[in-house]
């Protein structure tokens, strides 16, 4: 037998890009975004004081105001489309917040401004 079997195993897989796929692939099947949040506060503690700390708060801050704006947007739809106008800005919000952040985690920077309202 192998020594290997008893090593403790080590994941290299990483879940704040995993996170933001996440959230990439919410733009078309929304609930993927819970999967990604999740995924955030779970990483939350372990980022602590790197770079990655940013990027974690950024994605729960990102999930949680897109749920607001939609929920507004959704509420207003029958207002005359006012809704519509809403929901279509809230997306835009959305896709820019999380290019950026993506371009800066791809850099392994951390964001400036993660708790911003928007763009940091």
């Amino acid at each position: 037998m192998s020594d290997n079997l008893n090593a403790p195993q080590t994941s290299s897989t990483d879940m704040t890009l995993v996170a933001y796929i996440c959230y990439a692939a919410a733009v078309v099947v929304g609930v993927s975004g819970i999967v990604g949040v999740v995924i955030a506060y779970m990483q939350r503690p372990q980022d602590a004081g790197t770079w990655k700390e940013s990027h974690d708060t950024w994605l729960i801050r990102t999930f949680w105001l897109w749920l607001a704006g939609a929920a507004i947007g959704w509420i207003l739809v029958p207002a005359f489309g006012l809704g519509i106008l809403v929901l279509i800005a809230v997306y835009i919000w959305y896709i820019v917040r999380l290019v950026k952040g993506w371009m800066a985690y791809d850099k392994k920077q951390p964001l400036a401004k993660p708790d911003d309202l928007f763009f940091g």
